[in-house]
């Protein structure tokens, strides 16, 4: 820490915050100095998202207070905040994509001439500045669309300094990002906190808050349950601050797998990837593991028919299959569990019951119509068997957690009783009591037949699910490694290392 590591720079007292007679956040503090980064974690719904909205601008508390290098703040608006030296960086990150690097830094307080038109040399050569100082080699003048989500997220952070930020708000910023990236990420914030900005970070990666944090405060149903030195405590303690209870602990023993359920034969798809060989038996839980870009997801969407391979063969249950569409999977007990809740899953104004039988409603209907009792017995059923928690099956999707959200999708996956389940980040942005859930019922799945196929940037969730891991690195098959082979350095080295 820099040498006024001692300064208070950011002391919330006694945040409280209601929403129609609902608190969601009480009596909280927080406590942040100078070049500190201070970790704040809870499952969804523990009142993160509201205490970063309300340090933001976004929302006035109840009651409490607010002090930035001693002195009372009352933010009104986002814009407030930021003018305050306070910047939060969402998850959802948003840069005008058609905009230069430049452009988007400066939007909102370009430079300028004295005859009040942009000055564009002072706001290249301003950016320029910025990004030596941060150790990013991106060139000023490319547009933010032609970035990699690694450097988007970097040009967000260069964009809350141009605002001579002192407080950095990073909201989930590791959760699209694979580990080198998280690397690159971490150096640049390593950098920040060396010159004395404060740094908050929310995560549901608990690994990383040991990787970057100094101080971590728990949340849990809208209350501070602890805080403490992250050089104090380990991953059980968090746990137990968070949900109340201990993380189950899995330790896959040796599964009892069946007949050969997927086999995949030199399946290619021209410029994406190339010759990808692997077999999943019934019982099975096969990994597909890599760094962003390596394919995996590409390489699931041909397997279901969502992309159409260029060559190669696919067999289920031993039948030589060409899948056009999803349909055509469905209909062979196949189902796809998309990565993108938000963009590919979700119908977010439509109520879960909807959400859930959406992928077969014709096992709900007679005759052409839809038979509303079957349906809402069905979905009962996958409430109960899932856990699901909601106020009712008729409520918008969007209303429920990431956790429960998952949920819904997975048991719309199950509505087409499938034998084959693709799973794309099961867990992604989902808190640590809800991931817990998905695993048992992974687990359970599994334990019934079913065979799996697990996308996960987690090398963790890879190596506590799989049988046997698939790597691959850039397109290509790296290796293929059974699970007393695989650990993360093998994993990695697959992955990155490879020739």
């Amino acid at each position: 820490m820099p040498a006024d590591s001692s300064r208070l720079l950011l002391d919330a007292r006694g945040l409280t915050m209601a929403f129609d007679g609902n608190v969601v956040l009480k009596d909280v503090n927080l406590a942040l100095r100078a070049g500190e980064v201070h970790a704040i974690v809870g499952e969804n719904g523990a009142g993160k998202s509201t205490l970063i909205k309300t340090l933001g601008g976004v929302y006035r508390p109840g009651s409490g207070r607010l002090f930035l290098d001693g002195q009372e703040m009352k933010l009104r608006s986002p814009a407030d905040a930021i003018g305050s030296g306070l910047v939060v960086i969402h998850q959802e990150l948003s840069l005008a994509p058609h905009l230069s690097v430049a452009e988007n830094i400066f939007l909102g307080h370009y430079p300028k001439t004295s005859i009040g038109l942009v000055d564009r040399r002072r706001m290249h050569g301003e950016t320029r500045a910025l990004l030596s100082r941060l150790n990013i080699g991106i060139d000023p003048r490319a547009l933010a669309g032609d970035l990699s989500i690694a450097q988007q997220q970097m040009i967000e952070i260069a964009k809350a300094i141009s605002y001579k930020a002192r407080v950095l708000i990073l909201d989930e910023p590791t959760a699209v990002l694979d580990e080198s990236m998280v690397g690159t990420l971490f150096d640049l914030v390593a950098k920040l906190k060396a010159e004395g900005l404060g740094i908050i970070f929310i995560s549901h990666h608990l690994e990383e808050i040991f990787r970057i944090a100094d101080t971590v405060t728990v949340l849990r149903d809208g209350r501070r349950t602890g805080v403490s030195p992250v050089a104090e405590i380990d991953q059980s303690w968090l746990v137990s601050k968070m949900i109340g209870r201990d993380f189950p602990e899995f330790s896959a023993g040796t599964r009892r797998t069946g007949e050969p359920a997927l086999e995949v034969k030199g399946l290619t798809l021209n410029g994406v990837f190339e010759d990808i060989t692997f077999t999943a038996h019934r019982g099975e839980v096969v990994g597909l593991a890599g760094l962003v870009g390596a394919g995996r997801t590409e390489v699931a969407q041909a397997i279901c028919g969502v992309r159409h391979p260029t060559s190669g063969e696919i067999r289920i249950f031993g039948r030589k299959t060409r899948l056009r569409n999803p349909k055509m999977a469905m209909r062979l007990a196949m189902a796809y569990v998309s990565e993108d809740r938000k963009t590919l899953g979700l119908l977010p104004n439509r109520p879960v019951r909807e959400n859930a039988t959406i992928s077969k409603l014709s096992r709900f209907r007679c005759f052409g119509f839809l038979r509303l009792g079957k349906e809402r017995a069905f979905v009962a059923d996958m409430i109960r068997r899932l856990d699901i928690r909601l106020a009712g099956m008729d409520v918008e999707i969007r209303t429920l957690s990431g956790g429960n959200q998952q949920k819904v999708l997975i048991g719309r996956a199950l509505a087409v009783d499938p034998q084959i389940l693709i799973f794309d980040e099961p867990t992604r942005g989902v808190d640590i009591g809800a991931k817990g859930e998905i695993y048992e019922i992974i687990e359970e799945l599994v334990a019934s037949g079913i065979c799996v196929i697990l996308i996960s940037s987690e090398l963790e969730e890879i190596l506590r699910l799989s049988d046997k891991i698939v790597v691959l690195r850039r397109g290509r098959l790296a290796k293929t490694l059974t699970r007393h082979e695989a650990s993360e350095s093998t994993i990695m080295q697959a992955a990155a290392l490879a020739g």
